[in-house]
């Protein structure tokens, strides 16, 4: 009796057995699987996200990235004068996103290598970047922007815009 017992099971064990074809399917199948998982992961994570960075109280994506994550406080208070104007009252200002900056005249490069942008924002991802700026390159800063952390540049003949912590001054004598 007992030697009918393992009889069976190893002819059981003979039929469960997978053929080298079988096999072979079973691992192309598997790699399909995992080749398709990577690369919707991939296209989630370097999606272009139109919208304001995640986390706690972002109030722009601007602001975040220029302040390194952290937001600034926003001054959020407006005057009676505004509060009775339209929308189609206020002038356009002349500079991108209507951020005002403040003169300055000094010299700075990077302190590693920083995009240099054709608008004061990241919020279109590499489509607004120009150019960047190495260490050891220098350009003209005119402008900055204390509540935002943006510098706006003279490189090149041409007015560009970077994140002010990426840039340090330098020295240059004319």
């Amino acid at each position: 009796m007992r030697r009918n017992y393992e009889d069976d099971r190893a002819s059981a064990l003979e039929e469960e057995k997978l053929n080298p074809m079988q096999v072979l399917i079973g691992m192309v199948v598997l790699i399909l699987v995992v080749v398709i998982f990577c690369f919707a992961v991939w296209k989630i994570t370097h999606a272009k996200h139109s919208g304001p960075l995640p986390g706690p109280s972002v109030e722009s994506s601007q602001d975040s990235i220029a302040w390194g994550g952290q937001t600034t406080p926003i001054d959020t208070t407006q005057s009676s004068e505004e509060e009775g104007m339209s929308s189609e009252e206020f002038s356009e200002p002349e500079n991108p996103l209507g951020m005002e900056f403040d003169k300055v005249d000094e010299f700075v490069t990077a302190k590693d290598v920083t995009n240099l942008r054709s608008e004061p924002s990241t919020d279109q991802g590499q489509t607004t970047v120009v150019t960047q700026l190495s260490n050891g390159q220098n350009a003209h800063r005119i402008g900055v922007n204390p509540n935002t952390g943006w510098s706006q540049l003279e490189y090149n003949g041409q007015v560009v815009y970077a994140v002010s912590q990426y840039l340090i001054t330098v020295d240059v004598t004319e």
